[in-house]
């Protein structure tokens, strides 16, 4: 008997390994490595990759961890918001992937600098689509965060407050940018089309901080975008993009008509983006797994309890909260001893690092950025993890890692965290931004250190990750058998 041959799906991603760990593409990543570690599945991922010396939408195949990649160049060589969603060559160069790859079901994750015309052609494809939602890109323009720097979280979205905001999201080529392109295509003939791009990343940090500087600078001024300072009003809206931003908008309802299955990680992730004014057909919930450790593990908590941050440091995430909260604690509870607290992750904006630090006055120890095989010793080695996040999150990863190790969770009571943490057996909550709420709790479980140990006894394990990839697999398998009934 002739064995049946896998199954073809193509994954798509804004970002993927190893360029980018976030959290969309670890979940991608796993979700891609558990369906082919079936051998029901032929995987492959279409992502975009950022590569100023390579021409725009050329593609490069390679692999990763045994998965087959389409890396897209996505250079950003528009000249106004619709443009950055709606891109017609991009749209042809998907058309080819397809037809080359020829996949029975497409698995969009996001498509945050792709085109969304990637779902019309699946459907003239005739192609089952599945997307997963991760943030809210779908109905904000500027990065899908939903979240400003002056008001916090802009949930529903307010459209009139849109074009300021994306004033300051730029998706638009700078100068330094457009000229590496047009030299790349003069280099001589050994030097391949991507060395200026390598030449850029081995720069010292300040160099390239300096040129990524000047480019935003030359962009703004390019497409008549003002810089931060010159903006006159937080909430000044600036008509001319309004058009734009409210075509994005319908363009993005439009699209989402030719989906088959909506999977959402989190309730609030799907129903924030309805109040957003999106339709999201055949909707399910499938919450997210994560790898379980293979033995128990013994946790042996000493006098000190140790508090971990671990993220990135950009303000959304917050770290400046659990700054002020340590800052605003009894000396007491560090002089003895009982507490320490360390923070890890990358640190785009080095200046705002520093304000971090000087903000938690010597309390707070920076333990620079792991690899991510080291995550897991991380989180079970301290005694509580702080998610101090400012913008609505939908389902961190590390979260449900911290939960799966027995490190028990202190966050921000905001967007899909409470779903994942029960108050009192999970870990704790606080009001968003109130780091005086925060230095309670922590100075509370200083002085009675055994709630944390009973924190840890009591909570819930996360999903697991075969499991996970099992009932996602299910709801693809379904796809793909109702095609081929449509079709036969």
């Amino acid at each position: 008997m002739t064995p049946r041959q896998p199954r073809r799906i193509l994954f798509v991603c804004h970002a993927y390994l190893p360029d980018s760990h976030a959290g969309v593409e670890v979940y991608t990543a796993r979700l891609a490595s558990g369906l082919q570690a079936t051998g029901r599945w032929e995987v492959a991922v279409l992502t975009a990759r950022k590569r100023p010396g390579r021409a725009q939408n050329s593609v490069e195949c390679g692999e990763v961890d045994g998965i087959r990649t389409y890396e897209l160049v996505q250079n950003y060589p528009y000249r106004d918001l619709p443009e950055a969603v709606d891109d017609p060559a991009q749209d042809r160069v998907f058309s080819e992937i397809i037809a080359a790859f020829d996949p029975e079901l497409v698995s969009i994750q996001t498509l945050a600098g792709l085109s969304v015309g990637f779902l019309d052609r699946c459907q003239a494809a005739q192609v089952p689509t599945v997307l997963h939602l991760h943030d809210g890109w779908w109905s904000c323009p500027s990065g899908g965060q939903r979240w400003r720097s002056e008001t916090g979280p802009c949930l529903p979205i307010d459209r009139r407050l849109c074009s300021s905001c994306f004033a300051d999201y730029r998706h638009l080529e700078g100068p330094l940018e457009r000229g590496a392109r047009a030299l790349a295509t003069r280099l001589p003939g050994p030097l391949p089309a991507h060395s200026l791009h390598h030449a850029f990343q081995r720069l010292p940090q300040p160099a390239k901080r300096l040129l990524r500087e000047l480019n935003e600078k030359g962009a703004r001024l390019r497409f008549g975008r003002p810089g931060r300072q010159e903006q006159t009003s937080s909430t000044d809206s600036k008509p001319d993009l309004m058009p734009a931003i409210m075509a994005r908008h319908h363009r993005v309802r439009s699209a989402l008509n030719g989906i088959d299955q909506v999977i959402a990680p989190s309730r609030f992730i799907a129903e924030s983006l309805q109040a957003d004014g999106l339709e999201l057909p055949k909707l399910c919930i499938e919450p997210t797994g994560v790898p379980l450790p293979t033995a128990s593990i013994a946790r042996r908590r000493d006098s000190n309890i140790k508090l971990l941050f671990a993220g990135t440091w950009v303000p959304h995430k917050g770290p400046q909260v659990f700054a002020r909260a340590l800052a605003a604690m009894d000396p007491l509870h560090f002089e003895a001893g009982q507490l320490s607290a360390r923070a890890l992750g990358p640190k785009p904006f080095a200046a705002f690092a520093k304000e971090v630090l000087e903000l938690a006055s010597g309390r707070l120890e920076d333990k620079g950025v792991l690899a991510p095989t080291e995550m897991a010793a991380a989180l079970s080695s301290a005694d509580a993890l702080i998610i101090p996040s400012l913008w609505a999150e939908n389902a961190p990863l590390v979260v449900m890692e911290a939960l799966a190790v027995g490190t028990p969770v202190i966050a921000s009571r905001i967007g899909g965290l409470p779903e994942l943490i029960a108050e009192g057996r999970d870990g704790l909550l606080f009001g968003p931004g109130d780091h005086r709420e925060l230095a309670d709790l922590l100075s509370q479980l200083s002085s009675h250190p055994s709630q944390l140990d009973e924190l840890s006894s009591s909570l819930q394990p996360p999903r697991d990750l075969v499991a996970f990839c099992a009932a996602i697999e299910g709801r693809y398998l379904r796809l793909c058998s109702q095609q081929q009934r449509a079709s036969a």
